[in-house]
């Protein structure tokens, strides 16, 4: 597994605008500036994982919608169990207490701090 690597046809991809450096496979949000930065434990809204590294300001290709490679933070995350958005760039399973925050399902286990397949926008 690489992360921020699509791992589907069905996966939607745009283009957007970093408003902070990005690295792939970050999960990331559009903030209400409208640039995607690395999430952090109270984003809600829209998510997805960059799947290219892009500078402040430059394009960058974010999967909105399927299955792609990213990271856990701290701790595993089961198989089948709702992401949601937890700090720099990272997902966990532990409620951070923001409505709208759940980011995909985990489609395979991740160690703790380990990298998984996520399916962006799937969410229970």
């Amino acid at each position: 597994m690489a992360i921020g690597d699509l791992k589907g046809d069905e996966c939607v991809v745009i283009e957007g605008t970093a408003g902070t450096t990005i690295t792939k496979g970050q999960t990331v949000h559009l903030e209400s500036d409208g640039f995607w930065d690395p999430v952090v434990d109270t984003d809600t809204g829209k998510f997805g994982v960059a799947i290219e590294d892009a500078a402040s300001a430059a394009a960058v290709r974010v999967c909105i919608w399927g299955r792609v490679e990213t990271t856990a933070w701290g701790a595993a995350v089961k198989k089948g169990a709702v992401c949601m958005a937890a700090t720099t760039g990272y997902v966990i399973t532990t409620d951070n207490g923001a409505t709208g925050e759940n980011v995909g399902t985990a489609m395979t286990a991740f160690d703790s701090s380990g990298v998984g397949t996520l399916w962006v926008g799937l969410v229970g």
